[in-house]
């Protein structure tokens, strides 16, 4: 495919024979074509020449990154392809070279990475490489950059079509009508499987067998062999015919399995045989459903990524994106401008939802809500705030009440109650009477009656206090 005399010369992108200079399959295809590319940014034709390149290296390398690269591995045997394979070729006295970008043991295959398909041009270029590789079939892998490759099968062109470029090409002229030879390439659209699983001979449930008959005749003699017919005195013989019987058996029963597995061996090669057309249909569905998702995968993070930097122009910091974001945004039926105003409703909501919380003064509940957005349940974290604080302040109220009046002599506890409000007195009567006999002579005691009205609560909180103090109290009727 090369020796000494080939050399191809990088910085002028020529190539020589013998120090001859030689024309390249492309300079042949634009010069019989007229293709300009004048118009096209430089800056386009390099970002699709880096693209087509950056596919070559994953396959020659093998550190197989990117879905068009997979889907070429799945389709050649890598170890068995020539890759940057360059030739030249003597074609009825003309000399040219180039330079496949995969070669296979029956395949050609060139990797496009332009923007637009050019179906008539590569149609002109891989027949001219398979001048000289001869293979049984050409394609091509499209990779623009939008996200989506196709591959193309490239038809044969006829001897004559070929020797018309080559005389067009040495006269400096057009090809004629050069559109014409590529009517045939099409998509590689792979059409449905043909599957219609049919029975050419089939004799269901139906085997001619002498069982019956053996069955009958087993019947017959089998009363010569009944329990009754054995004694003691003929012992030998019954065991003797006891081995026979089950001789007998065994023999039946291997039989039996013998000519089941053998009725049985079509259906059983018939299954295995479906069963592998399946497992081979379910491989190649398998294979394409790991590049669906892989492009899936990849639009989804594309999608999310412009969701994202739409969040972040709208300088809304109350809540991270997280807490916004819906999967359902990724799908493909979801439009951007339908996320984002979905997006905008939702930042407008929180705004308005803060604005019913600060009225009500209760910050715990506001970030209760910037946690979850859900203004019914901070609403009701709010409730419970509320419910908390006036309990607690019950409490801290009930305490002081008790420590004050353990401050104060006992004699001047009930009008001091009633000013708090713990009980309403009635009746209040100071009558001292002689310290009682039983108490010792260092503590004196007083008796003091009198009457409150109460709640339930509020005498209950008496009753302890005074239990507390160790008072002795008793109810009248």
């Amino acid at each position: 495919m090369q020796d000494n005399k080939f050399v191809f010369d990088e910085q002028t992108h020529t190539y020589k024979v013998n120090d001859v200079v030689i024309p390249s399959v492309t300079q042949i295809i634009r010069s019989v074509t007229g293709e300009d590319l004048s118009h096209i940014p430089q800056r386009n034709l390099k970002a699709a020449a880096d693209r087509g390149t950056a596919i070559h290296k994953e396959i020659e390398t093998g550190n197989i990154q990117s879905a068009e690269a997979k889907w070429i591995e799945k389709n050649i045997n890598r170890s068995a392809c020539l890759f940057e394979a360059m030739f030249y070729h003597n074609h009825n006295g003309f000399m040219f070279a180039g330079t496949a970008d995969i070669v296979g043991t029956d395949i050609l295959f060139d990797i496009k990475s332009q923007a637009k398909e050019n179906i008539p041009l590569w149609t002109l270029q891989l027949n001219l490489y398979n001048l000289f590789f001869k293979s049984k079939k050409l394609r091509v892998l499209h990779v623009p950059n939008t996200g989506i490759f196709k591959v193309y099968d490239i038809p044969f062109l006829s001897e004559e079509a070929i020797q018309e470029v080559f005389d067009c090409y040495q006269s400096k002229k057009i090809l004629k009508e050069f559109n014409t030879m590529a009517k045939q390439t099409k998509e590689m659209v792979a059409q449905p499987i043909a599957l219609s699983l049919e029975v050419y001979t089939q004799n269901v449930g139906e085997l001619t067998t002498n069982a019956k008959e053996l069955k009958e005749r087993v019947k017959n003699q089998i009363e010569l062999y009944k329990a009754e017919n054995y004694t003691p005195e003929n012992i030998d013989a019954a065991k003797k015919d006891k081995a026979e019987l089950n001789k007998s058996a065994k023999f039946l029963n291997d039989k039996r399995i013998e000519i089941e597995r053998a009725f049985m061996a079509p259906i059983e090669e018939f299954k295995t045989t479906v069963n592998e057309t399946v497992s081979l249909i379910k491989t190649a569905s398998n294979a394409i459903d790991e590049i669906v998702k892989e492009v899936e995968a990849q639009d989804k993070a594309v999608k999310k990524a412009t969701i994202i930097e739409y969040f972040n122009s709208l300088n809304f910091d109350l809540v991270d994106f997280a807490l916004l974001f819906n999967e359902k945004w990724l799908n493909k039926t979801m439009k951007l401008d339908d996320v984002f105003a979905e997006l905008n409703s939702k930042t407008e909501k929180i705004k308005n939802d803060l604005k019913i919380l600060d009225r009500l003064g209760e910050e715990e509940a506001k970030e209760f809500y910037l946690s979850t957005l859900d203004l019914d349940a901070a609403f009701a974290k709010a409730d419970e705030i509320k419910a908390n604080r006036e309990r607690l302040a019950k409490v801290e109220n009930q305490k002081t009440v008790i420590e004050q009046i353990e401050d104060i002599p006992a004699i001047e506890a009930a009008p001091f109650m009633a000013e708090q409000g713990q009980t309403e007195i009635v009746d209040v009567t100071g009558l001292l009477q002689e310290p009682q006999a039983a108490q010792t002579a260092t503590a004196q005691l007083y008796t003091v009656q009198f009457s409150v009205s109460g709640s339930e609560t509020q005498l209950l909180a008496l009753q302890s206090f005074m239990d507390e103090q160790d008072l002795e109290y008793q109810f009248l009727k």
